[in-house]
């Protein structure tokens, strides 16, 4: 952070680099070869990764529906299969959502580096990074329950009890030839499909979530303008009219640009997350039929309350954060509306 002219009042303020808020998911994405780079370094590497882990997830989608399709009648194997097809079908949706909208999270990119965003003295600096330091505390633990899900998807086909004829592979999909003649490899590629899955989709979960929290966070610093909008830089000298003016412009192009900012998010992320919605609702309630299914004994079953714990988290993440967001828009437009109040009964703006 670099040190910039102290505005009027002797505040000095800070320029607060937003988009450091993303770097580990940025990190993350760019080696997958997802992330839009303006200019990448090595393009023709993070195509071939792209294009590898897209057809590994496609492939593991299509030979799981495959399976749903032929064996409908089936409600055993079909709430088994169908459980994780329909994590995969809304990672997919947003996948495909965050490819096709890259130039508009560019432009969230833009509009972070924003001075009235950026600039900030130490009490928003404070606001700022206590919102973004509970989003990272909430990354590392979906991250940590992504983790365990990919080992426990390992360990339970070993763990558990299977019968001598057939191998238990970690996911029920169609194959166009006998898996169990090449189980190793059938294993390994369902086992990386699954892990690469889980990091790609936790990491475009994070990535939507802080861009709302740093959106939370700027409006509680907003609100925080407001308030001081009639404090007196010196203690019982009042505060000039062509001062609190210019601090009321300057919280309107705040709050003006904020809102773009959200009207940008909501423009991004808001199909890839209904389809989430939407599918998590049927993911849940076959995790809880799968759970009632199979021995408490097994592993798979501390696997699926794991996997169950996963998807909580990641709904209650994008429920939690939205409410935030929506209830710091209605506090900051209370608070100008009454600090408004109070400039016009006193006369200060004509």
């Amino acid at each position: 952070m670099g040190k910039e002219k102290a505005p009027k009042g002797g505040l000095v303020a800070n320029e607060y680099d937003l988009l450091k808020a993303f770097d580990t998911e940025i990190f993350y994405l760019t080696i997958a070869g997802f992330y839009p780079k303006k200019t990448p370094k090595y393009k023709y590497l993070y195509i071939l990764a792209a294009i590898f882990n897209f057809s590994l997830e496609y492939l593991q989608f299509i030979a799981m529906a495959t399976l749903v399709y032929q064996n409908f009648s089936d409600v055993s194997k079909v709430s088994e299969a169908l459980l994780f097809c329909m994590t995969q079908f809304a990672f997919l949706n947003k996948l495909n959502n965050f490819i096709i909208n890259k130039s508009n999270w560019l432009l969230l990119e833009e509009m972070l580096e924003n001075p009235v965003f950026r600039n900030v003295i130490s009490d928003e600096e404070l606001i700022v990074t206590l919102y973004i330091s509970g989003g990272k505390r909430i990354a590392k633990i979906y991250r940590v329950l992504c983790v365990l899900v990919v080992v426990f998807y390992a360990l339970f086909p070993f763990m558990d009890n299977r019968d001598e004829t057939q191998h238990k592979f970690p996911l029920p999909a169609w194959f166009p030839f006998n898996p169990n003649e090449y189980y190793y490899e059938v294993f390994s590629a369902e086992i990386l499909s699954i892990a690469i899955g889980a990091w790609i989709n936790s990491n475009i979960d994070i990535l939507t979530i802080m861009a709302i929290i740093l959106g939370t966070a700027q409006f509680e610093v907003l609100k925080r303008r407001i308030k001081m909008i009639l404090k007196p830089a010196i203690d019982g000298i009042p505060v000039g009219e062509d001062i609190v003016q210019d601090r009321v412009k300057k919280c309107i192009i705040h709050y003006n640009d904020l809102l773009c900012y959200v009207s940008q998010i909501e423009k991004t992320y808001s199909k890839g997350i209904f389809i989430q919605f939407l599918s998590s609702v049927i993911v849940i309630c076959l995790t809880g039929f799968q759970i009632l299914m199979i021995s408490f004994n097994s592993m798979q079953f501390v696997l699926l309350i794991i996997y169950f714990s996963c998807m909580m988290l990641q709904i209650i993440m994008y429920c939690w954060y939205g409410h935030m967001i929506v209830e710091s828009i209605l506090r900051s437009s209370y608070s100008y509306f009454a600090v408004l109040q109070r400039i016009y009964s006193k006369g200060q703006i004509q």
